[in-house]
């Protein structure tokens, strides 16, 4: 057995060209004394050939090879019976056929091509692809030479395409390499939304061309959550995702499914709406006040918009800060038939309007007043209330119990009450009247004058007055 560990091999072993029956071979010379290279080849039909090359050359053209076979071609650095290790390559007489195209990212309308270089260089590539059978659909793409990969795409869905690949060097042309690949099923088209509540959206699209199975509906949040799927029978384009998170923004996706074949997905985002407050109520009324309260939705609220409307007026808009449940509404005006409507927003997105209806209660009247009080008569006064009035109820008691009540005119604000009782001490109320309604009581008090020993003199009659009961 030779050594073969004591020489430095030659390096680099390359091909720079080739013909139909040569193959030009270059390499790094070997450092270190030797007596010169061997260069052994061999075809793919088995039969090896050796030739010895002198020290000093660094390339070398083998030629009476066979045209268009594969060579195997090794050279090793000889000094007497030592022999360095071999560097080999590959190389082709003519071309170096590509040996096979390799298809990737395979979708319903495109695909990846790839292959390997020929040898040597071609000048273009040409490529050409038509569905099986349909040959005279055939497209054809010239392609640089130095181009590796192509993207085919149109392509039809759930189709088998027939592609081959010739190199072109000069006039001659390289046998084809062929190969076969199926598109995908298309996915279905032009997705909408629609019907968007606060827990439930509809989905709409276009069939696919390819046939399949049935499609599948995904949806998640798009922050947090996980990932739920509905299966939809091939029959319908439309589907209702419910139970949903209200004030959530959702990606939706959808593909059409044939066996364990899927298409590719097509996706949209919705936000689902805000759900609504709810029992909203008006509570503690009075003539120009009353409590609003309501109970929050389960989404974040930013704030709620309150509109407070009465008869025709334009409605006043109120914003309340997202934290509460309630609100205090002041300056409202008496007897007065309000409508309240209301919504939750938050960025964007506002819920739907809820309402209540309630109705102020009849002012009482201001500033009763007693004066000019004598020995048996006061002056009464007061000022009307703000809401319109029928009439007035004046009732006025003593401290020893007698009590009477009077029906006054809506136009009068004051009354001289005679026939009083002396030195007698007197409460007063007073109530406005309207309809069946009845304001809050106002009250005053006075003391009238001692008896004094003078004759008394008959008291006139009441103007605009009628006595409705005395209790002596």
């Amino acid at each position: 057995m030779n050594a073969r560990t004591e020489l430095d091999s030659p390096r680099d072993l390359m091909v720079t060209a080739s013909s139909e029956t040569s193959i030009s071979l270059i390499w790094t010379k070997a450092s270190g004394p030797i007596d010169h290279y061997r260069i052994t080849f061999t075809p793919s039909s088995g039969i090896a050939s050796e030739i010895t090359v002198p020290k000093d050359r660094t390339s070398y053209t083998l030629t009476d090879l066979e045209p268009g076979a594969e060579y195997i071609i090794s050279i090793t650095a000889e000094r007497g019976r030592q022999q360095s290790l071999e560097s080999t390559v590959d190389a082709f007489t003519g071309f170096r056929p590509i040996s096979h195209l390799h298809f990737s990212h395979v979708t319903s309308s495109s695909v990846n091509i790839t292959w390997s270089d020929p040898s040597p260089p071609a000048d273009r590539l040409i490529l050409n692809y038509s569905p099986r059978d349909e040959e005279e659909e055939t497209m054809e793409v010239s392609l640089d030479a130095t181009k590796r990969h192509a993207v085919l795409m149109g392509l039809q869905p759930a189709t088998e395409y027939i592609v081959n690949l010739v190199a072109v060097h000069g006039t001659v042309t390289s046998e084809p390499i062929m190969g076969s690949i199926t598109t995908g099923i298309d996915p279905p088209k032009d997705i909408t939304i629609s019907n968007v509540t606060k827990d439930s959206v509809m989905v709409s699209w276009s069939p696919p061309v390819a046939s399949f199975d049935y499609y599948r509906v995904s949806y998640r949040p798009t922050q947090v959550g996980r990932l739920d799927s509905s299966v939809v029978p091939n029959t319908v384009t439309e589907f209702t995702i419910t139970k949903l998170y209200p004030a959530t923004e959702y990606e939706i996706s959808l593909n059409s499914v044939r066996g364990r074949e899927e298409s590719e997905r097509i996706c949209t985002l919705v936000h689902t709406a805000m759900d609504n407050p709810v029992d909203l109520t008006a509570t503690n009324i009075t003539p120009t006040e009353a409590l609003l309260q309501w109970k929050a939705p389960v989404s974040e609220v930013e704030n709620y918009v309150i509109v407070l409307t009465h008869f025709a007026v334009a409605g006043e808009t109120i914003l309340v800060d997202g934290d509460s449940e309630e609100f205090q509404l002041v300056d409202l005006l008496p007897r007065t038939h309000y409508t309240v409507t209301m919504y939750a927003a938050s960025g964007p997105l506002t819920s739907g309007t809820i309402s209540t209806n309630f109705s102020t209660l009849l002012d009482a009247p201001a500033n009763l007043t007693a004066s000019e009080v004598t020995r048996q008569s006061a002056l009464i006064s007061w000022q009307p209330p703000r809401a319109e009035t029928e009439n007035y109820i004046l009732t006025y008691k003593s401290t020893d119990g007698s009590r009477k009540e009077l029906i006054v005119d809506a136009e009068d604000t004051w009354i001289r009450l005679e026939g009083l009782s002396e030195s007698t001490d007197y409460t007063v109320l007073l109530q406005a009247a309207q309809d069946t309604e009845r304001s809050n009581i106002t009250s005053t008090a006075f003391t009238t004058g001692e008896r004094s020993p003078a004759a008394l003199m008959p008291s006139p009659p009441l103007r605009g007055v009628w006595l409705l009961g005395c209790l002596c």
